[in-house]
């Protein structure tokens, strides 16, 4: 005798059927209801992607700053006037000489803060490069800088005309042009190469000491420093929102909802930055905070590795002005 629990049921029993409107498709829950909606968040997740690749290149910059090298060793206000003296250099050159060799001095001195030389060569050099070399590529043409031509480009005839300008017979690439073109974009290579090793070599705090030592005034130190250190803060909040939003909503908000609630998060924002802003003026005050920044000396400078960092930028500028 069978269990009547699962007994099939007889012609003579109701069948069981479905509501219509559960037997409609409906559209997914999720962040993924519509194609609007994902391209909204794809568009708040790339910010949100782009607020932490800021946090992590921070992060690796501290991490060079800890390295054991020439320039980290170095005191921050001998490497401010050392570095500031070779931008300078570089931008009062006028040849090729002398930026090629400011150049190589980049690479060595970024071997002696033990680098990566790969990826400090196509961050700072060949990135710089082709899109100086974008911009300065008109520059380069017979059309700007007339002279001896190297390669012809386009060849118009001598009657071509453009309405009612008149054309050259040819569009080249010329000596002069080449020169000064080759010229900027050794210039912008060398003075990237140079602010970058600066920053990534001292750390923010010691390089605020480094210039504050130079005469920047107290309030912009503080200011700048507050920034930096807060701004991770308000990254994280930012990042704690965007989570919270989407584990609260669960349909669309397209359209003036979308950004009604856009504008309400950066107002929530606005409030929690400046209640931020207060606590750590509060806490400040409470501290004894009399209007000076005490910054944190993390490594002792070397007196032989600012001897030799001053000497190295004494001989560039030497050989600056020799092959000038």
């Amino acid at each position: 005798m069978g269990d009547p629990a699962v007994a099939s049921p007889s012609a003579s029993d109701p069948v069981l059927t479905l509501p219509p409107w559960l037997g409609r498709p409906s559209a997914p829950l999720g962040p993924g209801t519509s194609e609007a909606r994902r391209v909204r968040l794809d568009f708040v997740a790339r910010t949100l992607v782009g607020a932490l690749e800021v946090v992590r290149r921070a992060l690796y910059a501290e991490e060079i700053a800890r390295r054991d090298g020439l320039l980290q060793r170095a005191s921050p206000e001998v490497k401010v006037l050392c570095f500031l003296a070779l931008i300078l250099a570089a931008s009062l050159s006028r040849g090729l000489a002398p930026l090629a060799l400011l150049y190589g001095g980049c690479v060595l001195l970024a071997a002696l803060g033990r680098l990566d030389l790969r990826s400090f060569l196509g961050r700072t050099g060949l990135v710089v490069l082709f899109f100086t070399g974008l911009i300065v590529l008109p520059g380069m043409t017979s059309l700007v800088h007339p002279g001896e031509p190297l390669v012809v480009l386009v060849r118009f005839g001598p009657d071509a005309r453009l309405g009612p300008l008149a054309l050259p017979s040819e569009l080249s690439l010329t000596r002069q042009g080449l020169t000064g073109g080759l010229m900027v974009m050794l210039r912008a290579a060398t003075s990237v190469s140079l602010v970058t090793l600066l920053t990534v070599t001292t750390g923010w705090f010691e390089l605020l000491r480094g210039l504050r030592a130079l005469g920047l005034p107290a309030a912009v130190g503080m200011l700048f420093t507050l920034t930096y250190r807060y701004i991770f803060v308000l990254l994280t909040v930012v990042q704690d929102m965007y989570a919270a939003w989407q584990a609260r909503v669960l349909g669309g908000r397209a359209g003036d909802a979308g950004r009604r609630l856009g504008a309400a998060a950066a107002y929530a924002l606005f409030l929690r930055s400046e209640a931020l802003a207060r606590e750590i003026h509060q806490a400040m005050l409470a501290r004894g905070f009399q209007g000076r920044v005490a910054f944190v000396q993390r490594r002792r400078s070397s007196v032989w590795a600012s001897g030799a960092l001053a000497a190295l930028t004494l001989l560039m500028l030497g050989g600056v002005y020799v092959v000038r």
